[in-house]
């Protein structure tokens, strides 16, 4: 499953980067998430990509943040397009954080490429890490009908690439989320773009280290 998400991010780096930089539909519930913290707080963004997000981070928000992604195609896009930042090489199943280090943790649409086996041992990582009365932001992809499961799907933009997807329905993250320790804030979704995205409803959750 790694290898088949680093083939499809390899192929698919330079048109991703110019998409989520041109069309990020989810604004409004990251700043949502970041009203939370004042300049200088420590946040981990989980699935850096391309590093986009992870710059407004940084240059917008003032924030202090370390990103991380498996895809070597993806830090390496990261590192040439804004040198500044803070970006490494690591599998969000194995973080190499000490405890309690992050004031929050930016998940944005990196759940989604683990299997279902991986993703409450994710979450406790992430439990791990953060402060107490850290903040969690993930968005997920969210099936739109019983009959789609997880899979590999087309790129919206690429349509010859096929990317592996774990969907989740809002029950099944939020009891994961409970079992890591977390308290729910807040859930969301929009329906997707379908001309740049993959065709399944967008989950955003907050959660909280009690």
């Amino acid at each position: 499953m790694k290898a088949i998400v680093d083939k499809a991010y390899k192929i698919i780096a330079s048109a991703y980067a110019k998409t989520v930089k041109s069309e990020n539909f989810d604004n409004e519930f990251i700043e949502r998430f970041l009203r939370n913290f004042n300049r200088e707080k420590k946040i981990l963004d989980v699935g850096c990509g391309s590093g986009n997000v992870t710059n407004d981070l940084v240059s917008k928000h003032r924030l202090n943040v370390v990103a991380i992604d498996i895809s070597p195609a993806m830090i390496k896009l990261a590192k040439k397009r804004f040198p500044k930042l803070d970006v490494r090489k690591m599998d969000l199943r194995d973080l190499k954080f000490s405890s309690g280090c992050f004031d929050g943790i930016f998940a944005n649409y990196s759940l989604i490429h683990i299997s279902e086996d991986d993703v409450l041992d994710a979450l406790k990582g992430f439990y791990h890490v953060l402060k107490k009365n850290g903040l969690l932001y993930l968005s997920l992809q969210e099936p739109t009908s019983v009959k789609q499961k997880d899979g590999l799907y087309p790129v919206a933009y690429n349509k010859k690439v096929k990317m592996f997807i774990n969907l989740f329905s809002e029950k099944e993250i939020v009891t994961y989320l409970k079992k890591a320790g977390f308290k729910i804030l807040w859930t969301d979704r929009r329906k997707a773009n379908k001309k740049f995205e993959f065709p399944f409803n967008k989950l955003f959750l907050v959660a909280k280290k009690k």
